[in-house]
């Protein structure tokens, strides 16, 4: 009987060591993946899968990892060009001159575009091909046109929904006049934007989506938070929202509410498996249940929570509620003093720091399908499986951080961590090559990204930091 007819793709990826991320997390040591428009047709040993399809294009990996693309649960992707302005902890504020929350309130459209577009190219050069946008882009439009036009997956909301502002003189640094002049605390605003992203779901096969987000940290009236998660529900989105950032205002939280904060919102009914809850700095011991019974998503930024020396008041929690089976994703915050790729490896460290060692599969489960969970799109990215979209990432055959080759996922989070991404896919399409960006002109977004920091260096009357002179 004779065997049946290939069939027909748009690109296969052979000679690659493919780690699926698959419910049994298979790894092909000598694999191959199909890839049949935005879709992933097929994946398996290459021998199998180069029998059973024929391509237009095939990429030969030259051995090196491919894996599914990584996921950057929390990024405030406006601030990526206010590097070199703010050094150590913004939320604290600083005695003189303009503040973090006054460079945010003074960001045009132009340039929330620069840094978002900045921000694409590096998540892409470090294999990260989708991040959510938790509400602080005053123009989500702006963001969208970016990401689209570097070719990166991302997730909006709408801007600074707060409406309660008692507890924020904690984080007076997150705060100022000119903020809350552009995004006022006011419930009527709130709700009326409320859900203005989830428009970008109604196209099945793109790259942007929508969420419901509220700022979080105390700020939402119990009618908000309410409203938000009634909505959230009804559309089938996630619920994103900061709490635990700093510890002084968890406490204050706490005593507003006269509970512990998920006592509270599990009071309320602000839990679920939609809800997405970014920070989590600190977790009382009568609160890691009602957040592991709810199935809700806890997003760890390692560096924001480093950065600020909390592991010195209270050791983190996420890493042991990890090892016990809730579901944690990885952010980066603001990559106002670190790369977009630096939280995986920094997890795998500060994890060490807390007396819970986190093995690097643990880590790159949360870098991908705990990314997914936190976006609410775990039905289409997160892992290398048939019928899932094409977010694919071919390492470099060719650095030394990814040799030699003998535990892929050790490799990734313990050396290659860095910008190793030869090939990224977004979509079945390739948005990255040879470690270049093939649709957009790296330059011209740097360029731009400077044009920007020139203009708002103008606009607040500031200069970059730093401890040594500047010659003329």
């Amino acid at each position: 009987m004779a065997e049946p007819a290939p069939d027909t793709c748009d690109l296969i990826i052979r000679n690659a060591c493919v780690l699926t991320m698959n419910g049994q997390r298979t790894i092909y040591p000598s694999g191959a993946v199909a890839i049949r428009g935005h879709d992933i047709a097929a994946v398996g040993p290459e021998a199998k899968v180069t029998a059973a399809w024929r391509a237009l294009r095939v990429i030969d990996a030259e051995g090196a990892i491919v894996h599914p693309g990584f996921i950057d649960a929390h990024l405030h992707v406006n601030a990526q060009t206010c590097r070199g302005f703010f050094r150590g902890d913004a939320s604290k504020g600083s005695k003189a001159g303009p503040s973090y929350a006054d460079w945010k309130a003074a960001l045009a459209p132009e340039d929330e575009q620069a840094a978002a577009a900045l921000a694409s190219v590096e998540m892409l050069r470090h294999g990260i091909t989708a991040f959510v946008e938790p509400g602080s882009a005053f123009d989500p439009d702006a963001v969208a046109a970016a990401t689209q036009a570097v070719g990166v997956r991302c997730s909006l909301a709408d801007a600074y929904l707060w409406d309660d502002m008692q507890l924020m003189g904690n984080i007076p640094g997150l705060m100022s006049p000119s903020l809350a002049k552009r995004v006022p605390p006011d419930r009527a605003r709130c709700l009326k934007l409320l859900g203005g992203q989830l428009h970008r779901n109604k196209d099945k096969d793109g790259i942007t989506h929508g969420h419901v987000a509220l700022y979080g940290e105390g700020t939402a009236s119990e009618e908000l938070l309410k409203a938000g998660k009634a909505l959230a529900d009804r559309e089938g989105v996630v619920l994103n929202s900061h709490i635990g950032y700093d510890l002084d205002l968890a406490q204050a939280m706490e005593k507003h509410w006269g509970m512990s904060r998920f006592a509270y919102l599990k009071k309320i009914g602000v839990l679920g498996r939609n809800t997405t809850f970014v920070h989590m700095n600190l977790i009382r011991d009568d609160e890691v249940e009602p957040i592991m019974s709810a199935d809700a998503v806890s997003v760890w930024c390692p560096f924001a929570y480093a950065s600020r020396a909390t592991v010195l008041r209270q050791a983190t929690r996420l890493p042991e509620m990890k090892r016990k089976g809730a579901v944690i994703a990885l952010g980066t915050d603001s990559a106002r003093q670190s790369s977009s790729g630096d939280a995986g490896f920094l997890a795998f460290v500060f994890s060490a720091e807390v007396g819970v060692t986190l093995v690097p599969e643990e880590i790159l489960e949360m870098l991908t399908l705990g990314g997914a969970r936190a976006a609410g799109l775990e039905t289409i990215i997160g892992s290398i499986e048939p019928g899932k979209r094409a977010d694919v990432v071919i390492r470099s055959a060719r650095l030394a951080e990814l040799g030699p080759g003998v535990d892929p996922a050790h490799q990734l989070v313990s050396a290659g961590h860095g910008a190793t991404a030869d090939t990224v896919l977004v979509n079945g399409r390739i948005v990255l090559r040879g470690g270049r960006p093939t649709l957009v002109d790296e330059g011209a977004v740097i360029a731009e990204a400077q044009a920007s920091v020139g203009r708002m260096g103008k606009r607040l009357g500031i200069a970059p930091t730093g401890l040594w002179p500047r010659a003329a």
